[in-house]
């Protein structure tokens, strides 16, 4: 199960710098310059092969890449973006541009007018927390694409449907369910599958999985 996630979701390091292009020492370049972000799952295994002339054990250490931060070097390569305060400024803006168009949208609209402190959150210090764990491959586990756009969209999602959930399932107002139906599809929409052994631990299981079966379900008790 492990193995068929990472595989399906994720680029082994050496295939991930054969499609950019690249030599160990230029990764090592980027990263040193903190442009790229680092592997967001390390697999250190041991295999025992078995065939006719004998027994021979391996020990391996594998970096998996997700898929998607392709994106991100490709963008860096289209805009010359050689050093971090020049990357990092293209990610901010990305950023803010999504946090913008989500509060043009209908359903940010409507969130930021019944929660208005939940965006009030979005400063410069989260800002800050939230380019370094881009780097340190965090969002490569926790987002569909690890792009900055989605980043936002992730990390709204959460705070909303934290927010409103703060009022437990017996009490819910039925008029506001469709909202919260709403904003949990949209963060299904940007929050990754997760890992097997990830998910008990994830927002997905915390503000999807649970956030389904105790509120949205059909029997969920809700009362106006």
């Amino acid at each position: 199960m492990l193995l068929r996630y990472l595989y399906s979701q994720f680029y082994e390091e050496q295939v991930f710098l054969t499609l950019l292009g690249l030599c160990p020492s230029d990764w090592l370049s980027l990263q040193e310059r903190r442009l790229m972000p680092a592997a967001s799952y390390q697999l250190s295994s041991r295999t025992l092969c078995s065939s006719f002339l004998g027994e021979h054990q391996v020990r391996e250490q594998s970096h998996f890449h997700l898929k998607s931060h392709r994106r991100w070097f490709e963008d860096l390569q289209c805009f010359g973006l050689t050093q971090e305060q020049a990357a990092k400024a293209f990610f901010l803006s990305r950023f803010r541009n999504a946090k913008t168009a989500f509060l043009d949208g209908e359903l940010g609209g409507r969130l930021h007018d019944l929660y208005p402190d939940v965006l009030a959150a979005f400063n410069g210090d989260l800002e800050e927390r939230t380019w370094v764990h881009f780097l340190n491959g965090t969002y490569g586990i926790c987002t569909r694409d690890g792009q900055p756009d989605t980043i936002f969209r992730k990390q709204a999602g959460v705070r909303f449907v934290e927010k409103m959930t703060e009022i437990p399932p017996h009490l819910f107002p039925a008029d506001q369910l469709q909202l919260l139906q709403q904003t949990v599809d949209f963060l299904d929409g940007v929050v990754s599958e997760f890992a097997p052994h990830d998910v008990p631990q994830s927002s997905r299981q915390r503000c999807i999985l649970d956030v389904r079966e105790q509120y949205l379900a059909e029997d969920a008790y809700c009362v106006a």
